[in-house]
């Protein structure tokens, strides 16, 4: 039983002490022993189909782990990607607060179970180009979140171009790309109103 436990330390190293039934069966493991580790409390679960270590040092990544794992623990998506004003939130461009964590699947996906309260999940197809990692978590482009924040105004937009400019995150295609979605008035230095 150790071994098990190690091959899925192994697995959880990267998903914040967070494994999922299909992670564990990929790797040869049978979600039978994943009930006798939980019953002798070496795992918790933490929703259907998803195992925590309950000795694991929590981070603020954590959240964004959980939400991008809880639609992959019983099937194999292409991804499951934090959006929206997560998104912003996790690259640090505003001070957004979302009180949801927003992930976007493949658009094809079915999820028959309720989903927590905590997730917002949406149906949109991705992009590759759009789809990257930050601090090891799975997350849209800064310009595939920034354009998710359109509804919300051009003031919060041109908020987090700017603040993505002055930290030099946008490769110059990028630019271009959010000057073509909003217009040059993005380029210009952000000043609250």
């Amino acid at each position: 039983m150790a071994r098990i436990e190690d091959s899925l330390r192994d697995i959880a190293a990267d998903y914040g002490g967070m494994v999922t039934v299909q992670q564990a069966v990929a790797d040869g493991i049978s979600p039978m022993q994943l009930v006798l580790l939980e019953r002798r409390g070496r795992l918790e679960r933490a929703a259907r189909g998803l195992y925590r270590f309950p000795t694991w040092p929590t981070d603020e990544l954590r959240q964004y782990h959980f939400a991008t794992l809880w639609p992959q623990s019983h099937r194999k998506l292409s991804y499951a990607v934090v959006s929206h004003e997560s998104a912003i939130e996790l690259y640090n461009l505003t001070q957004l607060n979302p009180g949801v964590v927003h992930v976007t699947v493949p658009r094809k996906t079915r999820i028959s179970r309720d989903t927590p309260a905590w997730l917002q999940l949406h149906f949109e197809d991705i992009d590759d180009r759009d789809r990257t990692f930050e601090r090891g978590v799975p997350v849209v482009s800064i310009p595939r979140a920034i354009e998710e924040l359109s509804p919300y105004g051009t003031d919060l937009v041109h908020r987090a171009v700017s603040e993505a400019r002055e930290r030099r995150l946008l490769r110059e295609d990028e630019l271009e790309r959010l000057v073509g979605d909003f217009g040059s008035a993005v380029l210009e230095p952000y000043r609250a109103e």
